[in-house]
């Protein structure tokens, strides 16, 4: 599971709520170079979906999976005529949804299909890992 970490400094406070500008100067100084320093740290893990199935429809591909968790707001689905999903040859879109449809596809083409689910907390977006890669055929 792929953790992503947001460290907020506690040295703005420190200087805000210091009297004087000196003493401010002091411990933000002291507090940088300690080894103690007061760092909040905010962990915001994101599972991967589950049972990710892709069918074959003409010219598209209808993707379905498993929800991963109440806390996301998103998934992002890619599909690719490439193994390892070459930007030039990738088609991706998003959806709230467990299963979507991705259309505008060529026929008689081999996709592989991947999905990741995201969260949007304080503004940044947390992505999960993307799931292992499904092939499907399109009609």
């Amino acid at each position: 599971m792929k953790m992503k970490k947001v460290l907020v400094s506690a040295l703005a406070a420190v200087m805000l709520l210091s009297a004087t500008p000196a003493v401010a100067t002091v411990n933000a100084a002291s507090s940088a170079t300690s080894a103690t320093a007061a760092v909040a740290v905010a962990e915001v893990s994101v599972a991967k979906p589950t049972k990710v199935k892709a069918t074959a429809k003409k010219k598209a591909v209808k993707v379905s999976f498993k929800k991963s968790s109440s806390a996301v707001t998103g998934y992002e689905i890619q599909c690719s005529t490439s193994k390892k999903f070459a930007a030039n040859k990738t088609k991706s879109v998003t959806t709230t949804k467990t299963a979507k449809t991705v259309k505008k596809l060529k026929a008689n083409k081999k996709y592989y299909v991947r999905v990741r689910a995201y969260t949007v907390a304080n503004g940044v977006t947390y992505y999960s890992n993307w799931t292992s890669k499904k092939s499907v055929k399109t009609k």
